[in-house]
């Protein structure tokens, strides 16, 4: 599901100093997804999610007949699965009662980055390639943006809607994060009591029955899910959860739109981007704007972000004013993809009334640029498809003759 095609490797840390050391080694070599020992069934719907072929878990003496059975379980449920314990000390009783488990291989918090490395280059070596294919799962586009308010929200629900409408055989989903909650419904005038919690809560019953019969709908086939306006936090949410509810949603959808305008820098905003195809960061002319927005795309340039997919978007954009759209994206660092216009009586007007953008003012210019935002996003998803296929017999022809001699 990264759309970087690094490895994934899956931790079950028994401390946060584990859990810290982890994710220094690993970090530069592939995305660390961590769960906890609680829920097989979690690790097991990761493990298919994902296609990885590493498990690290953190085992202790106090803890030790719950590690050992969670490992137990682990290489009965993939008999090939490579199983690395970690612990803080090097015990002898700890290390046979791991091997004996299936772990494969046993190491200590604090060996060096490149010892780990070695080691799971040797045991990849002799593991089976396990083909994980992510062609066929729905591109995910996320919206980030770090002030909240409507600009966001507006741009997401009408950026899902043309790619809903204009495309063919496209089944689109609205994923609602941001802040305020629940703009994108209220937009609509749909009333909508099955919430992003309750997916996470039904992720053992999620299909396309239950997708089609909770998941809230608007006329145009585009389905939403939202965080309830209520919520209080995502509270007992894990990353794991997270990741497992993104990956099953991308097996129904061919294209599912994460607004996360507001959502201030964290753990769930990195893992939501980092497992975007494309990000559009959404500001404005504003020094306020500017300001708050470099230091968020900042914190997620430093979060191991493939930044080529980040692109900018200038939202009520005057071009007779500075600093320009292609001054504020090389300020920034980032490619800029396009700019709004402010048509704020149309936004108004959409607000109040329940109608999209191209019901109540179809001519608008915003309503136009958003369209053309969507063709530009489709088509260059398409064109990286097509360079990924054209690539593909040259390098089967390559395979071939080395075979044949």
């Amino acid at each position: 599901m990264a759309k970087l095609q690094k490895s994934s490797f899956i931790v079950i840390p028994d401390n946060e100093a584990q859990l810290s050391w982890l994710h220094e080694v690993l970090d530069d070599d592939g995305e660390v997804i961590k769960t906890d020992i609680t829920s097989i069934d979690r690790v097991r719907q990761l493990l298919d999610l994902t296609g990885a072929q590493v498990v690290f878990v953190g085992i202790s003496e106090a803890s030790l007949r719950q590690n050992i059975a969670f490992i137990e379980d682990l290489v009965t449920f993939k008999t090939m699965l490579l199983v690395i314990a970690v612990a803080d000390n090097l015990d002898n009783e700890l290390v046979l009662s791991a091997m004996r488990a299936g772990a494969r291989e046993f190491i200590t918090t604090g060996t060096r980055h490149n010892e780990v490395m070695r080691l799971l280059n040797r045991l990849q070596l002799r593991a089976p390639i396990a083909q994980h294919n992510t062609d066929r799962l729905g591109k995910v586009i996320s919206l980030v943006s770090a002030r909240p308010g409507s600009d966001t929200p507006m741009l997401a629900l009408h950026l899902a809607l043309a790619i809903q409408t204009e495309g063919q055989n496209e089944k689109v989903l609205l994923l609602d994060m941001g802040t305020p909650a629940s703009d994108t419904l209220t937009y609509l005038g749909i009333n909508a009591p099955y919430s992003f919690l309750d997916a996470i809560r039904s992720l053992r019953r999620l299909d396309s029955t239950l997708i089609d019969s909770a998941f809230a709908k608007h006329k145009s086939g585009l389905k939403l899910l939202a965080l309830p306006e209520d919520h209080t936090g995502i509270g007992e949410v894990t990353s794991a959860d997270v990741y497992v509810l993104l990956g099953v949603l991308q097996q129904y959808f061919t294209h599912i739109i994460i607004n996360l305008g507001g959502v201030p820098y964290s753990d769930f905003l990195h893992l939501l981007v980092s497992n975007s195809n494309t990000t559009l960061a959404l500001l404005e002319q504003s020094v306020p704007s500017c300001k708050q927005n470099m230091q968020l795309i900042r914190k997620i340039s430093q979060g191991q972000i493939d930044m080529n997919a980040v692109k900018l978007v200038v939202d009520r954009y005057l071009s007779n004013l500075p600093p320009d759209a292609e001054n504020l994206a090389r300020g920034l660092n980032v490619s800029l993809l396009t700019t709004l216009p402010s048509s704020g009586m149309a936004r108004l007007k959409m607000m109040n009334s329940g109608e999209s953008l191209f019901e109540c003012a179809p001519r608008d210019p915003y309503t136009l640029a958003v369209r053309k935002m969507a063709r530009k996003l489709t088509t260059a998803e398409q064109g990286k498809k097509e360079s990924s296929h054209s690539r593909l017999w040259p390098r089967f022809n390559a395979w071939m003759k080395a075979k044949l001699g």
